[in-house]
């Protein structure tokens, strides 16, 4: 299979934000109403906040302004076949305009 690039979905926004995270990151540190206000409201005016795990490092997600508001947008994927792996996806683009 050659590389190709396929709609895999679309993904609904309210906050006028994105969030790119390890579901089990979202679900085992059990966010609430608290992380919601520091990591989402607090950063309302940032284009992109690097969100960090509690003991300071980088990695636990990437929050960033969903371009021009509200609504659905389509999500990409790159699928690739990897050696040793089978087909995979190795790129996600999210169409904001």
């Amino acid at each position: 299979m050659k590389t190709q690039w396929k709609k895999i979905g679309v993904v609904g926004v309210d906050s006028g934000t994105l969030m790119i995270t390890d579901p089990c990151y979202a679900i085992q540190d059990g966010w609430n109403d608290k992380d919601y206000e520091k990591e989402v409201v607090g950063t309302a005016n940032k284009l992109h906040h690097q969100v960090k795990h509690a003991l300071g490092h980088a990695g636990k997600a990437v929050i960033f302004s969903s371009g021009l508001g509200d609504g659905l947008y389509e999500v990409f994927a790159k699928i690739e076949n990897v050696k040793h792996w089978g087909e995979r996806v190795t790129e996600v683009r999210i169409k904001l305009l």
